[in-house]
């Protein structure tokens, strides 16, 4: 069961992907809405989302990005219904 921050970021993700899978984004595009502390906790979800599944490291060239899975992006659509 995903917190109140993971669910944020896990979402800020479906939205800066637009729920794509093969769309790959860096970490500060993404985490720029979380701001002091919140910034923090929101790394650390980041990391439980990887470890669970929901999103998937994307090394580059220049720098690491992330991206959806089908898991993490049936999840989305989950919360989406939800709202």
């Amino acid at each position: 069961m995903l917190n109140e921050i993971e669910i944020a970021v896990l979402m800020s993700v479906c939205h800066k992907t637009n729920l794509s899978k093969k769309a790959h984004i860096p970490k500060q595009y993404f985490l720029k809405r979380f701001k002091g502390k919140e910034r923090k906790h929101a790394e650390k979800a980041l990391f439980t989302l990887i470890r669970e599944g929901y999103i998937q490291r994307h090394p580059t060239k220049g720098e690491m990005t992330y991206q959806l899975t089908s898991f993490g992006r049936k999840e989305c659509m989950k919360i989406i219904k939800t709202l």
